[in-house]
C-alpha cells in the first residue's frame, strides 16, 4: 500500500476511536448506555440497522455470490422487505409498552425469568459464532494487503472497535455505525466506478446471450437454492426472527423515540437494504466480466470472499484504495460494536440483573455493562479464528449460523404474543425440540441424506416450534370441574 493510503486507514480508525468515545460523555446509568434513553432520530437508527445486518459481509461476499451465480440473491431482499413490514406492526407495539431494555424481557409475563435466561443464552452464543464469522471476513483483506497474519489484524480492528463501544455506548454505536456506512458505501461506488471504466475491451467480449444466466434475478424453478419462494417466504422468516426477535437488531429500535419512528427506521431498512444489495451484486458481475469468469486458482485466489480483496489490490489507485480499506474496516466495525452492545446488554439485563435484585445503584450496573462489553470483545476477537479454514461464501455460513436457532426464537415470540399463557416446560421443550429438528436438518446436509437451503431454515425451525408448543397443550388440557 502507498503511504497515503495508510495515513487514510490511520486517521480513520482514529477518529472513530475519539468520536465514539466521546459519545460516551453523556452515559450516566445502564439506560443511557444501552438504549440511549430512547432518544435517537430514526433515520440514525435506520441506517444503524442496515450497517449492522449487512457489514463486511456484503463488502466482500455478496460480489463473490455474483461472480460464482447470479441476481438471484435479491430474492431473499424481498422477502426481507416484507418480513420488516410485519415486525414493524406485530413485534414493535409490544416491546414500547413493556419500555423494554432487552428484547427477551418481553417473554418474561408469560415464560417466566427461567425463558427470559435461556432465549438471551441462545443469543449470545448464537451471536457470538454468526458475528465470528463476519467478523473474520475483514481479516481476510486486511491480511491480503499488509501481510499481517489473521490474528493480529483482528486484534488491530478489535482494541479500536472496542474502546469506542465501552465508553459510547449504543449512542456511540449507532451514530457510528451511520459514519461509517456512508464511508463504505462510498468506497463501493467509487469502486465499481473504476471497475465500469475498465469495461469497454471486456464488455466487447463478453457474450451476453449465452451469459443471460448471470443477470437472472428472479427463479421460479424447485425449491432448493434461491428461488422466488425461498427468497420471500424464508426471507421474510428469516428477517422477521432476526429484526423482531434478535437484541443486535431490536436494541436500535427500542432507542428510538416512539412507536412510529421505530416503525419508519424498521420498514426503511428493508429498502436500503434491496439498494445496498444490488449494489454489491453489480460489482461481482464487473467483476466478472474484467476477469472474463476465471477460476480461483487462475486468479491466484482460494475462495469467493477474496474475489473484491484482489481487484482493490490489483487495479484501486492510491487514495481510493485507502478510502476503500477504510470502508472495508468501517463495515466490520459497525458489526463488532453492535454485537458487543447487543451481548452485553442480554447478559446485563436478563441474567446478572434478575440475580443480583440488591444492587439498585445504576452507576454500579454501568460499570458492570461496560466490564461485560470488554469481556464480549476478547472472546470475540479470539473466536473469529475458528473459521480461518472456511471455503464456502461467509456471507452464507454467518446466515446459516443464525437461521439455526431463528426459528426457536421466533416461535417462542409468536407463542407468547398470540397465544394463552402456558406452562414453563410448553415453551421449553418446543423451543429445544426446534433446535433438535434444525440439528437434523443440517447434519443431513453434510452426509448428503438430504439438503435443504439455509433459506428454508427459519421457516423449519418456527413450524416445529409452533405445532410442538399446540400439541403439548392440547395433550395436556385443563381439567374441567363440574359441580355435584
Amino acid at each position: 500500500m502507498h503511504w497515503v493510503d495508510i495515513v487514510i486507514i490511520v486517521l480513520f480508525m482514529g477518529t472513530v476511536f475519539i468520536a465514539g468515545s466521546w459519545m460516551g460523555r453523556s452515559v450516566k446509568n445502564m439506560k443511557d448506555y444501552f438504549s440511549a434513553s430512547n432518544n435517537l432520530p430514526w433515520w440514525t437508527v435506520m441506517v444503524s440497522i442496515v450497517a449492522a445486518e449487512t457489514s463486511v459481509l456484503t463488502f466482500l461476499s455478496i460480489p463473490g455470490v455474483a461472480y460464482m451465480t447470479n441476481f438471484t440473491y435479491l430474492q431473499i431482499c424481498i422477502g426481507y422487505i416484507v418480513g420488516r413490514i410485519l415486525v414493524a406492526f406485530v413485534f414493535i407495539p409490544m416491546y414500547a409498552k413493556g419500555n423494554f431494555i432487552s428484547v427477551y424481557q418481553a417473554v418474561t409475563e408469560k415464560g417466566g425469568v427461567t425463558m427470559q435466561r435461556i432465549m438471551s443464552i441462545t443469543f449470545m452464543l448464537t451471536r457470538l459464532l454468526a458475528d465470528g464469522v463476519r467478523l473474520f471476513a475483514v481479516a481476510i483483506p486486511l491480511s491480503m494487503i499488509t501481510g499481517l497474519p489473521y490474528f493480529y489484524s483482528l486484534l488491530i480492528l478489535g482494541v479500536v472497535t472496542v474502546a469506542y463501544t465501552l465508553m459510547g455506548g449504543i449512542k456511540g454505536v449507532v451514530w457510528m455505525d451511520f459514519f461509517q456506512w456512508i464511508v463504505y458505501m462510498v468506497a463501493a461506488v467509487v469502486a465499481l466506478v473504476i471497475g465500469l471504466r475498465m469495461l469497454p475491451d471486456a464488455a466487447a467480449s463478453f457474450d451476453w446471450v449465452a451469459e443471460l444466466e448471470k443477470i437472472r434475478f428472479i427463479n421460479f424453478k424447485g425449491l432448493s437454492g434461491y428461488t422466488l419462494w425461498g427468497g420471500v417466504i424464508g426471507g421474510a422468516m428469516l428477517s422477521m426472527a432476526s429484526h423482531g426477535t434478535d437484541q443486535l437488531i431490536v436494541q436500535r429500535i427500542l432507542s428510538c423515540k416512539n412507536v412510529r419512528d421505530s416503525q419508519k427506521a424498521m420498514i426503511g431498512s428493508g429498502v436500503i437494504v434491496f439498494v445496498q444489495f444490488a449494489l454489491f451484486l453489480v460489482i461481482g458481475l464487473m467483476l466478472y466480466m474484467v476477469w472474463q469468469g476465471a477460476g480461483f486458482e487462475a486468479l491466484g485466489i482460494t475462495k469467493p470472499d477474496e474475489l473484491f480483496t484482489k481487484f482493490i489490490i490489483d487495479h484501486l489507485p492510491p487514495v481510493v484504495k485507502g478510502i476503500t480499506v477504510a470502508g472495508i474496516f468501517a463495515a466490520s466495525m459497525t458489526t463488532l460494536s453492535g454485537s458487543l452492545s447487543a451481548m452485553s446488554s442480554s447478559i446485563t439485563v436478563d441474567i446478572f440483573r434478575p440475580v443480583f435484585k440488591g444492587i439498585t445503584d445504576e452507576g454500579k450496573w454501568l460499570k458492570v455493562g461496560r466490564g461485560t462489553t470488554l469481556a464480549w470483545g476478547l472472546i470475540m476477537v479470539f473466536g473469529a479464528m475458528i473459521f480461518k479454514n472456511q471455503n464456502s461464501p461467509l456471507v452464507e455460513v454467518a446466515l446459516a449460523i443464525a437461521s439455526f436457532t431463528y426459528g426457536g426464537t421466533l416461535g417462542l415470540f409468536v407463542t407468547v404474543r398470540f397465544f394463552k399463557k402456558c406452562e414453563l416446560w410448553q415453551y421449553v421443550v418446543p423451543f429445544f425440540f426446534s433446535i433438535a429438528v434444525m440439528s437434523f436438518v443440517i447434519v443431513a446436509g453434510w452426509s448428503d441424506l438430504f439438503k435443504v437451503n439455509w433459506t428454508w431454515y427459519t421457516l423449519i425451525g418456527v413450524t416445529s416450534s409452533l405445532l410442538m408448543n399446540r400439541l403439548l397443550v392440547w395433550i395436556k388440557k385443563p381439567e374441567i370441574k363440574t359441580g355435584a
